[in-house]
This record gives structure tokens, C-alpha cells and sequence, in this order.
């Protein structure tokens, strides 16, 4: 399993760069003598590895092939971990799944050099190319435990409002995302008389479509740029330097993609690009309220979503700049874009979520997740059984006797008992309100005897003269 998780994405992304490049060489009727160079050089620029080709330094690469293969690395890693893995189990993998690209990029290192006499490919710096490769490999292998052990004992063992913020964040970065590229394709969209002069400068068929297939490759990167842009950051391409409030013109590269840069001054216009991180910060903080009943909790979630999406921009701003050989540099103003990212999401966050969860629109508490106070209850002292004297009645019980064999007669002796009868009150009678009285009745009713029939026990005589005796 573990050569598994080390070898097989490594393998598949050498089988995809080696068809690429047999397919190019041949339709260019090019000779296959530099083919291993050129996998080595793919193999590289593929994990973000400056290269040098002749002489001409390239540090200014694709964003997407990267993050396709982070995403293959996530999808591999989580396929062989569950929540039950153990921690020993984890560490074997993650390290399964660094350790494999590293040995790939030493054999790459080799061919590279070997290969630097036929294609003009200089062998780019060992520790640059291993740390590299190992960063864009340990990454997707974070992302992949983190989604295969979601459920796992510990990451239950965090609190709820942490584990509540990752759908809230990648929501709002998804938010980040699809308006920025809104920003490039309404550019595009003005700009299209430039992308088709650019287009047309490749010569025929294959140019074109090798122009097109580049662009697309960059979208990335030009979506990051333009990220930047809409927070307040900046974004240069050699001498042309691009914000909300104000450009600097120059030449550059003639790629079509780039045809979305500003050809005149700043507008006013462009400050409608603020709408998107406006409204990543509302949905950050209104769905961070929704998935708790305490405001404190859903600021906590807010700030942390806002760390987190600033972190990564400013990974994804610092991978997708570098030299471009004669044009100078290509980058963004990597700084402010972690820092404006994370102050947009954070502020707007925080309002949001506290006028959602002032309207009421936060999670309703669970009647086990409310902590009702108890109050100790001091021991009861036995209590004196009450009767209540409205209650007490007393009777007296005349038990006449059978019928007389002569009526006329009205002379008879007749024994009289006397008893007294004590009404006990009821359990549930609401004038008893203290609850150890009610325990003492309870057990007074449950010791009373049963209620006897008295009848007298000497029989009275038929005959007048036995009763006047």
C-alpha cells in the first residue's frame, strides 16, 4: 500500500509527460533526441522548479498542471486512510507519499544533467528541486488525511466551532475564486480585438493551438493577479504594474492571456471590483453564525476561516511568481494580498455574523447543549406527619342492633362504640406543597391499616325476659 501511495501518481504523471512530449516532437517533425531531457524539465516546471533554458532563466510556471496534481496526491492519500487509522498508520503514509516523488526527482536530476548538452536544459538546483517537490507533494497528502480522517477520535476531540469553520471557508474562497475569474473573463471579453492579434501571431494551426493551450495553463495565474487586484493588493508583469488605483505600462510577453491587463489609466469603475471580497466576507460570517447559537463562537470560526484563506493566498501568490528572462519579474505583492485577504474576510466577516445572529438567524441550542445551573438541594430533616384540623372528624358509630322480636317493645339495651376517624390528606392534594412532607405521608398512608368492620360480639336475647336480664 505504501509503494503504492509513493509510486503510482509519480508513475501516471511520468506516462502523462512522456506522451505529451513524444506527441509534440512528432507533430513538429522534430528528432526524438532530446526526449528525456524534456520529461525532466516537465517533471520540474510541473512542481513549480525554476528551470534554465539556454541560459534564459524561467521561474514564471503554471499554476494549474500544480494543482491538478495536488488534487490527484489529496484523492490517493485519501483513498487508503478511513477514520480508524491509527496515527503510526498516517505518519507511513504521508511519508510514503513524499518519499516516493523525492526518489523520482533524484533519477530527474540525473537525466537533466545528462541531457543539458542536447536541449540547452541546465540542471536546476538539487535543494530547490527536492524541497520543491516535496512541498507540493506534502501539501496534497495533508489535504488527503485531513479529508480521510475527518471523523477520526481526534479531530472529533476539537471543539465544534473549529471543525464548523472549514465548509464556511471554503465557501467563501470558492466565492474569491468565481469572482475574480468574472473580473478576467468581462476583461477578456473587453480586450478581445488584442487576444485574436496574439492569437494570430501563431503561425498556422498548431501555433494557435499551442498559444491556446498555454493560456489556459496560466489562468491560474491570471486569476490570482486579479484576486489581488480586487482586495487592494497589486500585480506586475515586468514593467506593468496593475492595481485598483492606479497601472504602469510596458512591454509584454505575447501570450493572449495577457491581453486581460489594462491598456490605460486607472478608473473609477474598477472600485466595483471590491465586490468580491465584500461578499465573500458576508457569506463567511453569515454562514459561520448559522452553524452556532453563540456569537463569540461564530467570530472565533470568522477569524479562523480568514487566517486560513489568507495563508493560502499568500502560498498560491509567492508559487505563482518568478523571472520571466528578459521581461523581469512576474509576480503579485504577496504580502498584502495574505494580509488584505485576511483583513476583508475577518472585518465584513465579523459584521456579518453579528447582525445575522443579532436577527436571529444563528443555530437554535439543542436543550442538551444549554448548561442549566442546579442548585444543591440540602438534605430534608424528618418532618412531623400534618393534619389538618379542617380535615380531622369525629364520629361516633352507633351499630344498632338486629331486629327486635317484639316490636311493641322499645326497652332494649344497646352497646354503643365509640371511634374516632382521621381523614389523611392525599399525596397529589396541592395544599401539601413541601416535598419532604409529601414523603412522609406517602409513608403514613402506606403504614395505616386497613379500615375493620366493627360488629359486637354479645348477642342480644329473643325473649322480653332475657333482655331484662
Amino acid at each position: 500500500m505504501l509503494v503504492r501511495v509513493g509510486f503510482r501518481t509519480p508513475g501516471v504523471l511520468i506516462a502523462a509527460i512522456a506522451a505529451l512530449v513524444l506527441v509534440t516532437l512528432v507533430s513538429v517533425n522534430s528528432e526524438l533526441t532530446g526526449a528525456f531531457g524534456a520529461i525532466a524539465g516537465l517533471w520540474f516546471a510541473v512542481h513549480q522548479v525554476p528551470l534554465s533554458i539556454s541560459g534564459t532563466s524561467l521561474g514564471v510556471l503554471p499554476l494549474l498542471p500544480t494543482l491538478v496534481l495536488v488534487s490527484t496526491v489529496a484523492r490517493g492519500v485519501r483513498s487508503v486512510v478511513s477514520e480508524t487509522s491509527t496515527r503510526r498508520t498516517a505518519i507511513s503514509v504521508f511519508g510514503a507519499a513524499v518519499l516516493g516523488p523525492v526518489v523520482v526527482t533524484a533519477v530527474a536530476l540525473a537525466v537533466a544533467a545528462d541531457a543539458s548538452a542536447t536541449i540547452g536544459l541546465a540542471s536546476p538546483n538539487a535543494l530547490v528541486a527536492f524541497g520543491w517537490v516535496a512541498a507540493v507533494h506534502a501539501v496534497g497528502a495533508g489535504i488527503g488525511l485531513g479529508f480521510g480522517m475527518w471523523r477520526s477520535a481526534a479531530v472529533l476531540a476539537l471543539p465544534d466551532w473549529v471543525r464548523d469553520t472549514l465548509r464556511p471557508t471554503v465557501r467563501a474562497a470558492m466565492v474569491l475564486v468565481a469572482g475574480a475569474s468574472a473580473v478576467v473573463l468581462v476583461s477578456m471579453v473587453a480586450s478581445w480585438s488584442t487576444t485574436e492579434m496574439l492569437l494570430s501571431a501563431g503561425n498556422g494551426f498548431v501555433g494557435v493551438l499551442g498559444l491556446t493551450v498555454l493560456s489556459i495553463l496560466y489562468l491560474p495565474n491570471v486569476v490570482l493577479g486579479s484576486l489581488a487586484v480586487s482586495v487592494g493588493s497589486a500585480a506586475q508583469v515586468g514593467e506593468v504594474s496593475v492595481s485598483i488605483f492606479h497601472t504602469t505600462g510596458g512591454p509584454l510577453p505575447p501570450l493572449p492571456m495577457l491581453a486581460v491587463l489594462p491598456e490605460g489609466a486607472a478608473q473609477s469603475v474598477w472600485f466595483l471590483m471590491l465586490v468580491v471580497p465584500l461578499a465573500a466576507g458576508v457569506l463567511l460570517g453569515r454562514d459561520c453564525a448559522h452553524r452556532t447559537f453563540d456569537v463569540h463562537y461564530a467570530l472565533s470560526s470568522v477569524w479562523l476561516g480568514a487566517a486560513g484563506t489568507g495563508v493560502a493566498t499568500l502560498v498560491l501568490g509567492f508559487a505563482a511568481g518568478g523571472n520571466l528572462g528578459t521581461f523581469g519579474t512576474v509576480e503579485v505583492t504577496v504580502w498584502s494580498l495574505g494580509l488584505l485577504t485576511f483583513a476583508w474576510l475577518a472585518v465584513i466577516g465579523s459584521v456579518s455574523a453579528a447582525y445575522t445572529a443579532w436577527r436571529g438567524g444563528s443555530k437554535q441550542p439543542e436543550p442538551s447543549e444549554v448548561p442549566v445551573p442546579v442548585a444543591p438541594v440540602p438534605a430534608a430533616a424528618p418532618a412531623e406527619p400534618v393534619v389538618h384540623e379542617d380535615r380531622a372528624l369525629e364520629a361516633e358509630i352507633v351499630e344498632e342492633p338486629q331486629a327486635l322480636a317484639d316490636p311493641t317493645d322499645e326497652t332494649r339495651d344497646v352497646e354503643v362504640v365509640e371511634a374516632e376517624v382521621v381523614e389523611v390528606p392525599a399525596v397529589d392534594d396541592p395544599v401539601v406543597d413541601d416535598p419532604a412532607v409529601e414523603a412522609v405521608v406517602e409513608e403514613a398512608v402506606a403504614e395505616t391499616p386497613e379500615p375493620v368492620d366493627a360488629e359486637t360480639t354479645e348477642d342480644l336475647p329473643d325473649t322480653p325476659s332475657d333482655r331484662s336480664d
